[in-house]
């Protein structure tokens, strides 16, 4: 389980592999940066720019690697069809360097990117996260139905049709919970 005051530690350690490029933190790692009742994790998910970088950090920090034996944490490189998010993600991420691997950007979703990359899975701890982030920052109904209308289920991008019935079945219950929360 990876804590969140061990993200920082684990993403320089990513950085130093990747040498030159870009690492994107999209699950709930990304929200070590952004709240203070930050969740644990299993994983580090993460995708790297230009892709083929993401080899060494996969082989040297994987699941299973001495790095996940010695650190009970791993990163999870991904391809960057695994990031559903809404589209207009880019405007609201928080971007850092590390001093010391200047050439490397390390890109956090905010937060609500990050719940609407869950909705489609939605299983409980998705639902947790998705709950601190309202009492973190709220989020209007309008908001919703406008990051909703961005989601790759549903500007075509994802044609999978599984996966676009699951979101919208998600959706619902995920609009249940931010009218309780107060943002409905």
């Amino acid at each position: 389980m990876v804590d969140p005051e061990s993200v920082v530690k684990i993403l320089h350690d990513a950085a130093r592999l990747v040498k030159d490029g870009e690492i994107i933190v999209f699950g709930s790692a990304a929200l070590s940066a952004w709240l203070t009742s930050a969740p644990g994790t299993r994983d580090v998910d993460i995708v790297v720019h230009p892709h083929e970088r993401g080899d060494a950090v996969e082989a040297v920090m994987g699941e299973l690697s001495w790095y996940d034996e010695r650190f009970d944490a791993h990163v999870d490189v991904c391809n960057a069809e695994t990031l559903a998010a809404p589209e207009s993600w880019p405007e609201r991420a928080r971007r850092e360097r590390f001093a010391d691997i200047p050439r490397v950007e390390v890109t956090l979703l905010h937060p609500h990117d990050v719940l609407f990359a869950k909705i489609e899975r939605w299983e409980p701890q998705d639902r947790d996260h998705a709950r601190r982030i309202l009492n973190e920052l709220p989020m209007t109904l309008e908001t919703a139905e406008r990051l909703a209308g961005e989601m790759p289920h549903r500007t075509g991008a994802i044609r999978d049709e599984r996966r676009r019935f699951d979101f919208e079945a998600h959706y619902g219950m995920f609009l249940e919970l931010l009218g309780a929360a107060g943002g409905g």
